[in-house]
């Protein structure tokens, strides 16, 4: 009995993470090329205890297991990645417009995230590179931080990040 709860916790466990890599897909092609995916995955997930026909023996599930369980946790993962990655990019996305309604248009805008054990994001740093020399970072730095809560570290072309 205790094995059909195991199956039946990977398959929630695989359904949770599939709804939170279809939520994070963008819409289109690859939210439709997802789902087919996840489709499949499902299937294959339901039907791979009884690929051996109904009376399988409790040694011969628990390898399958321990794979679902180990595909599962290296999705999971994927998808905190992509949503870390997509969030950092959203942020991104802000500065730039914050910047762009000044006339401010930087070579490059770096934003460095950390997902914490508890799957929190956070902002780690923000680093703006402008091409030119301005004189009123302090402003910039002062426009950035009201919108977003994080200090950016605001650069010449020429200057290294610390």
């Amino acid at each position: 009995m205790s094995i059909i709860r195991i199956w039946a916790a990977a398959v929630c466990a695989a359904a949770i993470a599939a709804s939170v890599a279809q939520l994070a897909a963008p819409e289109g092609k690859v939210q439709k090329a997802l789902r087919c995916v996840i489709g499949l995955f499902f299937v294959c997930c339901i039907m791979g205890p009884f690929s051996q026909g109904l009376s399988f023996q409790n040694q011969d599930f628990e390898p399958a297991m321990v794979f679902a369980e180990q595909t599962t946790d290296r999705l999971s993962a994927e998808i905190l990645r992509q949503t870390a990655d997509g969030f950092a990019g959203n942020v991104r996305k802000i500065v730039e417009k914050i910047l762009s309604d000044r006339q401010i248009f930087p070579k490059e805008i770096g934003v460095s995230v950390h997902v914490e054990e508890n799957d929190n994001i956070y902002i780690n740093s923000i680093t703006i590179r402008l091409e030119e020399t301005v004189s009123n970072k302090e402003e910039i730095s002062q426009v950035v931080q009201e919108q977003t809560g994080i200090t950016p570290e605001i650069l010449e072309e020429s200057e290294e990040a610390s």
